[in-house]
């Protein structure tokens, strides 16, 4: 009997788990569904993570467990999403690793694309300048052209990388505005702003900020680190040559100021230290 008893205990205590752990899966899959983590998420800001409302979505599971089960479920889905309320080392230099690797192979995927329009493997600063048609139609020189392409396939890279490493803590190409009334800058979904551009009132986004890869709490305003992809087109051979920051021009709204001083605006009191606004570039990973 003791040993009939023991058994039953081991496998109850199996399945209990099993059901924990199936249950932790789905929950987080849909928080992370639920959070505006890339541009196919984009949207949707307002958020429940809590378990009821996880469970409103799929009752199913969560009729499974008992009362003891589904709190202890509560306190692990609590613990993940404090995790991303800071960003520690560890977590950095693995996203930043993964963001370097991306915009490696956005530079060499690209460029295998056209193994005959220049005279060697990549173009020289004549061919960069040279003009070119874009898959829109539009002329553009071949830098233009290179670089706009890199940034599609980095983006891809970049939302795939992510979803891994940090799920439901990062957007990916999101715009953000910022608003007077709450003093506070706000990410401005894809359908809104593809609202105003066909609405032609697209001058509504000007003075926005778009960076390639934005790392948050969770709450896309709560900026904790940002990430600008650059791919000059000839790639450089001396530090002194990486591309910098650059001041916006003449007549725009930030006129005089470099990105990097903007992108310390929406980062806010997160940017103290100075170290949470990086370039990628290919070749030569995160620069400061």
């Amino acid at each position: 009997m003791s040993h009939r008893w023991v058994g039953s205990s081991l496998v109850d205590t199996r399945q209990r788990s099993g059901r924990l752990a199936l249950v932790l899966v789905v929950l987080v899959m849909q928080a992370a569904c639920i959070l505006p983590s890339g541009v196919a998420r984009g949207g949707r800001y307002g958020y429940d993570n809590s378990v009821s409302a996880a469970c409103r979505q799929n009752p199913a599971l969560c009729s499974t467990l008992s009362g003891k089960e589904l709190a202890e479920v509560g306190i692990m889905v609590a613990s993940v999403g404090s995790a991303l309320q800071v960003l520690d080392n560890l977590t950095r230099g693995s996203i930043e690793q993964a963001l370097a690797e991306c915009a490696d192979l956005a530079r060499s995927e690209v460029l295998l694309r056209y193994p005959t329009t220049f005279k060697g493997p990549r173009p020289d600063s004549n061919e960069c300048n040279e003009w070119t048609v874009d898959a829109q139609g539009n002329s553009v020189t071949w830098a233009m052209r290179l670089g706009t392409e890199m940034h599609e396939v980095a983006a891809q890279c970049a939302e795939k990388q992510l979803d891994t490493l940090r799920p439901g803590g990062f957007s990916v190409e999101s715009r953000y505005r910022y608003d007077s009334r709450t003093g506070r800058w706000k990410q401005v979904s894809p359908e809104e702003e593809r609202a105003l551009v066909e609405s032609g009132n697209q001058g509504e986004l000007r003075g926005s900020l778009k960076p390639d890869v934005v790392l948050h709490t969770g709450d896309p305003s709560n900026v904790l680190a940002i990430y600008d992809f650059k791919f000059p087109c000839v790639n450089p051979r001396q530090a002194e040559e990486l591309t910098d920051w650059g001041s916006y021009p003449q007549g725009h709204p930030y006129h005089l100021r470099t990105q990097k001083q903007m992108y310390g605006q929406l980062l806010g009191p997160n940017d103290l230290s100075g170290q949470n606004i990086a370039r990628i570039v290919p070749r030569w990973g995160v620069i400061r």
